[in-house]
């Protein structure tokens, strides 16, 4: 078993994540931003569940010297550093050295308290949008500011790992979907669907990697037992689930959500605008797993929309 230290596990794959370590025996401390009074909504929500599974430390900000006393009162096994600058990053304008600078403030003092203690694990997850990811064309390039940022955050991180005598992990996400998302692209299909409207794909043409967010979880969880097992200095996992165009996996949750809820649930292609992205951008590893429940799965996803729909949630956030 291991002992993990989690930062961002109030994130939407924060908390699978959580969920696949907890599930798998690990102990998961995760550590609270904010006071319980300040969370909202759905983070509300994924903040009850996170209570469930892990330990939650609240008033322990990053940037904290809460946070800090935390990191040195423990031998970690791995320091699973899943938070990250994030606000505005799909805006042009994001600021990717002001993101860089956040994303990086006090990390050398972090890893000198965890080298320290153990020789723990340092996992940093990236995104198919940083440079020498995505596994398509300007691979070699981030193709936005916040994929810039974050691919300047993991080498610094890496290297500030390795120089301690620290074993590094990097965690590359593409598109996760699942329960307790929010302001995604199948929320916007649901806005549509529950008031009898098709809904409409605005980038059909795009190539995207959409990983249901159990087995996002169990492939980090893997990764964190290949590191308890292994003295491999450095490890990257590309879990990849449904490889497509944007057109077809609406289609695919259009044909899961239209079984369970007797409603039409239209889809509609807007015409591809000019490519602001390359058009692949996807991880290279399927993930495989014999015990993998595809129908509860999707029971599950659709419930969880029917839901926030009856509550006013799905109306209330913006697509």
């Amino acid at each position: 078993m291991a002992r993990v230290l989690l930062t961002g596990g109030s994130s939407f794959s924060g908390l699978w994540i959580a969920e696949a370590l907890a599930t798998a025996g690990h102990s998961v401390v995760a550590p609270l931003r904010r006071q319980l009074e300040d969370y909202r909504g759905i983070r509300l929500k994924r903040v009850e569940r996170l209570q469930m599974i892990a330990e939650t430390p609240l008033g322990h900000d990053f940037h904290s010297q809460a946070f800090l006393d935390l990191v040195g009162a423990s031998d970690w096994d791995v320091f699973a550093h899943h938070g990250a600058d994030i606000a505005g990053y799909r805006d042009a304008s994001y600021d990717a050295l002001a993101g860089f600078q956040r994303n990086t403030s006090g990390a050398g003092e972090i890893l000198s308290r965890l080298a320290r203690k153990s020789d723990a694990a340092v996992i940093l997850t990236g995104t198919t949008f940083e440079a020498g990811e995505g596994n398509g064309e300007s691979g070699d390039l981030a193709i936005s500011p916040y994929g810039l940022s974050k691919s300047l955050t993991n080498q610094a991180w890496r290297h500030l790992a390795r120089w301690q005598g620290l074993r590094f992990g990097k965690f590359v996400i593409a598109g996760p979907f699942g329960p307790w998302e929010e302001g995604r692209i199948v929320w916007s299909l649901f806005q549509s669907w529950m008031v009898g409207q098709p809904a409409i794909v605005r980038t059909p043409r795009y190539i995207r990697d959409n990983l249901p967010a159990p087995l996002l979880g169990l492939s980090y969880a893997r990764l964190v037992e290949e590191f308890m097992a292994t003295t491999q200095p450095e490890i990257v996992a590309r879990p990849s689930g449904i490889v497509g165009s944007q057109g077809a996996f609406a289609r695919k949750v259009a044909d899961e959500a239209r079984s369970r809820l007797s409603r039409p649930c239209d889809v509609e292609e807007a015409p591809q605008p000019d490519l602001a992205e390359p058009l692949q951008r996807i991880n290279t590893d399927p993930v495989r797993d014999p015990a993998w429940d595809e129908r509860a799965f999707w029971d599950a996803y659709v419930n969880y929309y029917v839901e926030l729909d009856a509550t006013g949630l799905l109306a209330a956030t913006p697509a």
